[in-house]
């Protein structure tokens, strides 16, 4: 179990290539029917769990180009806590300055 009492994860960037969101997009699409939290690696290499949702992966999908897949973009993940310990706002800081914000109930995400 994620242990998210203070929060889920501190802010953190990741370079993230075109193939990588694509493979993660298809894992949330597989598991449709329940949230995942994602492994997402900082700049060091290590995984930080990540609730993102389809909605989000596909804007970051759009940030990037199909026709460089391999070539990594900085992304960053920030975490805005919310009225309780269970909700906040997932902020991911894409390539182009835009950042997405999405609400989360941290409870309706399980570990993939």
């Amino acid at each position: 179990m994620i242990d998210y009492m203070t929060s889920p994860f501190e802010f953190f960037q990741s370079l993230l290539s075109w193939q990588q969101v694509a493979l993660l997009l298809d894992t949330v699409e597989y598991f449709e029917e329940a949230l995942k939290w994602l492994s997402i690696p900082d700049e060091q290499g290590a995984s930080v769990a990540v609730p993102l949702t389809g909605d989000t992966l596909r804007v970051m999908l759009a940030a990037l180009s199909e026709d460089d897949a391999y070539s990594r973009q900085l992304f960053s993940f920030g975490w805005v806590p919310g009225e309780n310990e269970d909700t906040g706002t997932l902020q991911v800081g894409l390539p182009t300055g835009e950042v997405v914000e999405k609400s989360v109930v941290l409870s309706q995400f399980s570990p993939v």
